[in-house]
């Protein structure tokens, strides 16, 4: 019980982040960001590895990171038609702790999307949230409103498993674009 209302409790919060993150959407110019289907290749040229457990992992301009602790995934969870919802945490749950968040909404199943701003625009996808939080002092949150282009494939959502990869860029707190590869996200219940 206590697992589910937390978990209900971090999308509420992710939710309400969203919500008074999310900039005005923007007016039709050339530089407004949008979403797509991805070209035919997918996120990553790297076979998908055999997941063993869940596991959350990226390389963030050149440097592992990887998730130990507060994994969380749900594919339509209620309330909350055609989301996606992806989520791990790294270190101790205190005031350095370093959450990753990567959520889609308005999306029906597997697929490639690509994900710019803070919103998409793909058939019926208003809006993202692809953020990691506290990864040190001067860069206290990496994407959400600060921006990210990130090319997201889901493999596979439904039956209690999300599975997924993705890389892109996300503008850092401190201004600076960060490189994201190798991104992985395999959840089972």
């Amino acid at each position: 019980m206590f697992r589910s209302s937390r978990r209900l409790a971090c999308i509420a919060f992710t939710g309400l982040m969203t919500a008074c993150t999310a900039p005005a959407p923007p007016a039709a110019s050339a530089g407004a960001a949008t979403a797509a289907p991805a070209a035919a290749a997918p996120a990553t040229t790297a076979a998908a590895p055999k997941a063993q457990g869940n596991q959350l992992r990226l390389t963030l301009d050149g440097k592992p990171w990887q998730a130990d602790r507060e994994f969380f995934g749900s594919f339509h969870p209620p309330g909350m038609d055609r989301a996606v919802l992806m989520a791990a945490s790294l270190g101790p749950k205190d005031k350095h702790e370093q959450t990753f968040n990567l959520n889609l909404f308005g999306v029906t199943g597997p697929g490639r999307y690509t994900a710019s701003g803070n919103t998409l625009s793909l058939k019926g996808i208003s809006s993202s949230q692809i953020q990691l939080a506290n990864l040190s002092e001067q860069r206290y949150l990496v994407g959400g409103p600060f921006g990210y282009t990130v090319e997201i494939e889901l493999l596979h959502a439904g039956g209690g498993t999300i599975e997924a990869r993705f890389e892109g860029r996300m503008t850092a707190s401190d201004g600076q674009e960060l490189r994201v590869s190798d991104g992985y996200f395999f959840y089972r219940e």
